[in-house]
């Protein structure tokens, strides 16, 4: 039966639609006054950003409303704020304080609110209302709330993570709308919609904060996962955040090999910061001599005992960076034309660009420059480390330099954070942000997490779960991994408990693995019941088997994933099928980490347990039985591993 108020809820969303429609074409309007080509096209930029919101909001510009006891009127929550002609609010943007009380209101602590009504609409059209009385006055309100946020959760996964701006929940609000300091990490176990979190803290912390913050970046463990989750933010009409797996951060470095893992867990080491900076300072050790040139028929020029003491002035107050390598030339300069000044006095006929020409010309400068203080670029240095012997000597010991040894060129993984220090020692620290948001943060090691932190200026949110550890160092406690990054010690650290994505059924497989692999962190709470139970196949081809039941699933709505060991899945897997859908994305259980799908297939769990990292055995597992929304199987020809403790 239909509500009662659904026409009129509908004649209001027509007028906020017609309203929009008339803002829309007033910006348009705005983008063809421009009076010259520069501000029309500097308009046209603003009016194109402005745009996308608009047509972001067509999706579900109204997702709800508050009575209050304060307020007249009701208050409209939606996608983006919209005004009548008398500018007159229709809908308040779901960041504005106006809404928080549409996410955080209870019967418990209503905040003056009488009734939250959530809307469900299909394009511009109303179908459906849901009334949640916080003033005890619906008996059955607790129970239609529930149904509501089961319809979105049970609705088939996209190719692309959806933003959750119409369902977020109160305990995810406190986290999302917190303040941008201290840093805040949010332990979440699968399905609790810490990644969802973290992203709609991006677009709040901008809305609070822009001023102050003026950019975001937010750091996911892998160009997949980057890809998954990359059209939530601009949704949400936010593209002042930048968007970047880890490995993007350097730019200009492709990975093109692997390293065994006890070189990663090396490489991950922060001696080897150490070790790369006494590099720096050796290869940028020079000798300071004296810059004489004859000019006008006199000899100019400065001393190298002032050379030495202007060398040691830059150094000491910008390190070795290209910054102090520049406040070191112009001071040169600068010494020098003092110089020309004093001994030519009324001859002295040049000024100072043309005494720096004189002194550039043949090269006469940059060789000064180079034999006085050394140029090393960053990737010489990283590449010293590998190949001179006794480069990290007194830091590393023979076994372990030896490790590091390589005659091949390329980049791995684990070089990027070497080659990162080393670019911030040689050329500066990298563009900063007034937020860094990392997820998935357990997986990264120390070197990494420094190269996250020299790119935070203003504070840092970091999601993750440890029990999902897999990285080359697998942290027990968050409090192993904050000593990284700047202020960690203050970081407040608070939990979601509430796995809203993951059902009971398939949670109860996975949950016996928790007790193993993380016994400090609490369990999450599944909020979904009635799923399938889970099903177990047992073929002497598992891979061959996977495919099959694949083939079976493929008819149902949703995504569907096949999880496998690396081994099995071979060369032509990869996570790249994951967005192709002429293919089943074949994902190893480190690809599949922080997505979701509707079907997924396990194979030969036994295996995932043997071919991971030492002791990530039961992690990469339990990773893999916690991406399913609907449907799991595993396939297996081997005995299961005993910790599921599975009951046939």
């Amino acid at each position: 039966m239909a509500h009662p108020d659904l026409p009129a809820e509908q004649a209001y969303l027509d007028e906020a639609y017609a309203s929009l429609d008339r803002m829309k074409e007033a910006l348009l309007r705005a983008a063809e006054a421009g009076a010259t080509e520069i501000s029309q096209q500097a308009i046209e930029d603003w009016a194109t950003g402005r745009l996308r919101t608009f047509e972001d909001a067509n999706r579900g510009l109204c997702f709800g409303r508050i009575d209050s006891e304060e307020a007249a009127d009701p208050i409209y929550v939606g996608r983006r704020w919209v005004h009548d002609d008398d500018r007159h609010p229709l809908v308040v943007n779901w960041q504005t304080p106006a809404a928080r009380p549409f996410y955080t209101a209870t019967p418990a602590a209503p905040h003056g609110v009488t009734l939250r009504r959530r809307f469900r609409t299909k394009g511009r059209t109303l179908t459906g209302i849901s009334d949640e009385a916080l003033d005890g006055s619906l008996a059955d309100a607790a129970a239609s709330v529930d149904d509501f946020l089961l319809e979105e959760l049970e609705r088939a996964r996209d190719a692309r993570m959806r933003d959750i701006v119409a369902t977020i929940q109160a305990d995810q609000y406190h986290l999302i709308a917190r303040e941008p300091v201290p840093p805040l990490v949010i332990q979440g176990g699968p399905g609790t919609g810490k990644t969802a979190v973290g992203l709609h803290r991006a677009s709040f912390l901008l809305y609070a904060h822009r001023d102050r913050l003026r950019r975001v970046l937010v750091v996911g463990p892998n160009p997949a996962f980057m890809e998954y989750v990359s059209h939530v933010l601009p949704t949400l009409g936010e593209d002042s955040v930048d968007q970047r797996a880890v490995a993007e951060l350097v730019d200009g470095a492709e990975v093109t090999r692997a390293d065994p893992l006890e070189v990663q867990r090396l490489k991950a080491d922060t001696r080897v910061a150490e070790a790369l900076r006494r590099l720096v300072e050796s290869a940028s050790e020079g000798e300071p001599q004296e810059l004489v040139v004859r000019m006008e028929g006199r000899f100019v020029g400065v001393e190298a005992d002032e050379v030495a003491e202007l060398l040691a002035e830059a150094r000491s107050e910008l390190g070795l960076s290209a910054a102090a390598r520049e406040r070191f030339r112009m001071n040169i300069l600068r010494r020098f034309y003092e110089d020309y000044g004093a001994r030519l006095g009324g001859q002295a006929y040049r000024n100072f660009e043309e005494v720096e020409r004189a002194l550039r010309r043949d090269g006469r400068l940059t060789r000064f420059l180079d034999r006085s203080w050394p140029a090393p670029k960053p990737e010489q240095i990283v590449r010293r480390l590998f190949t001179a012997r006794n480069a990290a000597d007194g830091i590393l010991d023979a076994d372990e330099q030896a490790l590091l040894r390589r005659a091949r060129s390329g980049w791995s993984e684990a070089d990027l954070p070497l080659l990162d220090e080393a670019r911030a020692l040689l050329l500066g620290t990298p563009h900063q942000y007034g937020h860094v948001i990392v997820d998935e943060a357990q997986d990264l090691t120390p070197m990494q997490l420094r190269m996250v932190a020299r790119r935070a200026v203003g504070g840092f949110t970091i999601l993750g779960d440890i029990a999902q550890a897999t990285g080359p160092i697998a942290y027990d406690r968050w409090d192993e991994l904050l000593p990284f990054l700047p202020e960690g010690e203050s970081a407040q650290v608070e939990e979601l408990r509430h796995a809203y994505r993951v059902p009971r059924e398939i949670m109860a497989v996975a949950l016996p693995l928790l007790e193993r692999i993380a016994p400090d962190v609490e369990p999450p709470l599944a909020y979904r019941i009635g799923a399938e139970p889970p099903r177990l196949v047992r073929d002497d081809e598992p891979l061959r088997a996977a495919y099959e039941e694949a083939a079976r699933l493929a008819g149902n709505e949703g995504l569907l994933a096949v999880i496998a060991p690396a081994s099995l899945r071979g060369e032509d897997g990869g996570s790249g099928s994951l967005f192709d859908d002429t293919r089943i994305a074949v994902l190893t259980p480190r690809e599949a980490k922080g997505m979701e799908f509707d079907h997924v297939i396990v194979v030969e769990p036994a295996q995932i347990v043997e071919e991971a990292a030492e002791g990530q055995g039961l992690r990469e597992l339990y990773v893999a039985l916690t991406r399913p929304t609907t449907t799991l199987v595993l396939v297996h020809s081997r005995p299961l591993p005993k910790e599921l403790r599975w009951k046939s």
